[in-house]
Order: C-alpha cells, then structure tokens, then sequence
C-alpha cells in the first residue's frame, strides 16, 4: 500500500524514469542476446498492471528535491544522464549533508547537517545485525544542526512563507487537499516537539517501537546499543520470519520450518519455480545461468568492484588520514599482463572508456587480478577525479527485466527490497595509457 500511494517508491525506478538512466538500458538490444523485447515496454507493462511503482508517475516530472542520506552524483551509476534529464525539469536542489559531495557541488542550497557525533539520536539502524545503536551529542561546531530541527525550521519557515504569499492550501500526493496554515504544529505535534528536542523525539520513537520491549531511552542513549526483543510489525522484517529471544540465536524461517506456518507462496512451502508472466517469458521460472550482457559495448575488459576498506561508502573517503593509507586518490587495478600489453605500468595513468564515457585514473598493476578483468573499489567522489569525472560515468547499470515482476505477495515491492536495483558488475571498458 505504501509503494501503491506514494509514500514510498523504487529509487531505482525514480531515476530509471525521471533521471534518464532508462536511455542507457535501452542499449541492452545490443548487448543482451537474452532479452525478448525492449526492456521500456517491460516497464510499462509493469507500472500499467502495478506489479511496480514509481513516483511522481511518469508524465508528472518531479520540481523540487531534497536529497539526504544519500548523494546521488556519486553513487547512481551513469549519473551524467541525471544532470542531462533530472536537472533541467527540478526548480529546486537542497543537500543536506555533513560535508560538501559532488551532488552538494550542483544543489541551490545545500544545509549542513550535524555530523554522527554532534547529535543526540539513533545512529545506525541495519538489517544485518540485531542491534539498534545511538548516542548523546558530544560537541556542537558552527552552523550544524540535526536533521529533526532542520525539518521543523523547514515546516515553520514554509508555512510562513506560504502566508506571506496569500497561498492557503495545496495537494498532497494523493490529490487531498491540504492548508499550510497550521502546518508546523502538526509536524511537531501541536508544539510538543520542538526543533531542539531532538532527545524527547528519539525518546518517543523507542516507545512506539515494537522491537524493543522494556529498553528505555536514557538506557540506550548512555550505554550506546540494545539488541532488539522481537521483528516488530515494519514491513522490512518480515521475512525474518522467526522469534527473537534473550541470549538466544535468532535462526530465520524458523515460524516456517517449527511451527510449521506456510510460505508466503502459491504454493505455500519453499518454492524455486517462480509462475510469473515476465520470469516464464525470460526463461528463469527456475534458476539458470546467463552470460552477463556485454553492458557499455563489447570491450576486451570487465570493469568490476567492491567495497573500499578505507571508508565507510564515501564518508571519510576524501580523508586526509584515510588517503595516506593507500595511494591518496583514485585507481584502477589490472592484471601485469594486460598493463603489460597496454604499455602501461603501475602508478602510471590511464583513459577507462566504453561506448557511454570516459575518464582518468592512476592504475595499480598486481598479480592478483586475472587477465581481462579491472577493479575499482567503491566510494570515490567525482572531484576526486580530472575535470571532476568519475568512475560511475561509463557504468549503465541496465534495468534486468525479471526484476519488474510482481502481482504475488512474495513478488512485491517492499521497504529495500523485490524491487529493481542498479547492477555495478559486468561493464565492459578497455583501458588505454593516459
């Protein structure tokens, strides 16, 4: 319902359809022998019968983006087709952000938020372990503020500005209509929650939690961690699908496998055979290999990748600290034999390019990349690169069409999940000295 509504949409499929990234897939009847029809009428047919969502709908361009959490110009893969055909249709861009990023370099406005340690709140919230995390603030530094009272200033300032202009009411996504007047009040309940209330707000939300039965504020933000009690009713636990007790190991399907619930499935048990219109049609109703598609034009060399071990995504990966325990900027790794061919030796520079892009990186030649394959390891920041283009420029990511399945409850989108993703892997470049 949430997807259905609005309230929540595919990020991929935002930037797929507003962002332009849709144009690099299309290349996919060129470099997927696999694909039965061109993957835009995949698309529509998908939206049309609702197995995906997006929003704004296709037609009704997006004005005016925040972006937080995240910073679009580095991590979308192909982003130069966003300031192609996502730029242009938006009147407004805000980063909010700790420090300045390739996405803050082209906003209208970028706010600066507190970093993880100049605010009271929770940290880190992950599905991959079993502990929620926060802290109290330990320092104020300049103009920083948490995103709580940057949004409560924000509802304040819009609903006066709103007045100043004689503009009384507007629609909300679901075409209701809605006043500004009053508008701050019910952001932060009537006036309960003010904009430096961060603590009474992370407080309240550990009392309506439904994971975390008996953990009390204070408790939690002194000691730093809790473990959660239960999955909770958030949609993004259930394929847990199993109790969590104290001091006990949290083992997944275990509703499933000991008390005997049925799968949520036609067939209501666990189930490989998948009886969907788009995976029979693409032939992967049940596993199979495929060649993976020959993505950015056929090249000699598959461009792959990884996680960095020297940041956490691109936080701290402009670091001075954090740059002197590798090579201080951006590289590339081949195999000897094929800088060796290329006329190219370690530490030298060379030109990455394909079909969409190109760009400049310092190479790293080691034994132990296979001929034929280059690595980039992730997080690098487009300024990072000469004339500020990075690595993601040549990366199409192409729309996989079985990923636009759904019409089943365990084919639906979901919070972070059984919904398109980008794909990093598999891009076809060749490498030549700068």
């Amino acid at each position: 319902k949430a997807f259905e509504s609005g309230q929540e949409t595919s990020g991929a499929l935002f930037w797929y359809v507003h962002g332009g990234l849709l144009e690099a897939s299309e290349k996919l009847e060129e470099w997927d022998p696999y694909l039965k029809r061109p993957v835009r009428e995949v698309l529509e047919e998908s939206l049309s019968k609702g197995w995906q969502h997006v929003w704004p709908k296709p037609g009704n361009p997006p004005r005016v983006m925040f972006s937080l959490v995240s910073n679009p110009l580095r991590r979308i893969r192909c982003y130069p087709l966003l300031l192609e055909h996502l730029w242009p249709k938006l009147r407004t861009i805000v980063s909010i952000d700790w420090r300045m990023t390739s996405s803050g370099l082209w906003s209208d406005y970028v706010l600066p938020a507190a970093a993880w340690y100049e605010r009271t709140e929770h940290k880190w919230v992950t599905p991959l372990m079993p502990f929620i995390h926060a802290g109290k603030k330990a320092a104020s530094y300049y103009e920083a503020l948490s995103d709580w009272e940057i949004f409560a200033r924000l509802a304040r300032a819009i609903e006066r500005r709103a007045a100043a202009r004689g503009i009384e009411k507007f629609k909300d996504r679901d075409g209701r209509e809605r006043t500004f007047a009053g508008l701050y009040d019910r952001f932060s309940s009537n006036g309960e929650y003010g904009p430096t209330d961060d603590d009474k707000v992370a407080g309240k939300l550990i009392e309506l939690a439904t994971n975390l039965e008996g953990v009390k504020w204070p408790e939690l933000r002194d000691r730093g961690w809790a473990r959660f009690t239960d999955a909770g009713n958030a949609i993004a636990s259930i394929g847990l699908a199993a109790p969590i007790k104290p001091n006990d190991t949290i083992t997944p399907l275990t509703d499933h496998v000991e008390n005997k619930q049925p799968y949520p499935t036609l067939s209501r048990r666990m189930q490989f055979y998948l009886d969907q219109d788009l995976y029979l049609e693409m032939g992967e109703s049940l596993p199979v290999h495929k060649d993976p598609p020959t993505a950015g034009g056929r090249y000699p060399l598959q461009l792959t990748g990884g996680h960095t071990r020297w940041s956490i995504h691109s936080a701290w990966r402009d670091d001075t600290l954090m740059l002197r325990q590798q090579r201080g900027e951006p590289i590339v790794w081949m195999s000897p034999a094929d800088a060796r061919a290329r006329g190219i030796k370690d530490g030298g520079y060379a030109r990455v390019y394909n079909d969409l892009n190109s760009f400049e990186i310092q190479v790293k030649v080691s034994a132990a990349i296979r001929p034929g394959q280059a690595i980039i390891y992730h997080a690098w920041d487009n300024f990072q690169f000469k004339g500020h283009r990075g690595f993601q420029n040549l990366i199409p990511s192409p729309l996989n069409p079985v990923e636009l399945a759904g019409g089943q409850f365990h084919l639906r989108p979901m919070t972070i999940c059984l919904q398109p993703s980008h794909t990093d892997r598999d891009t076809m470049v060749e490498i030549e000295a700068a």
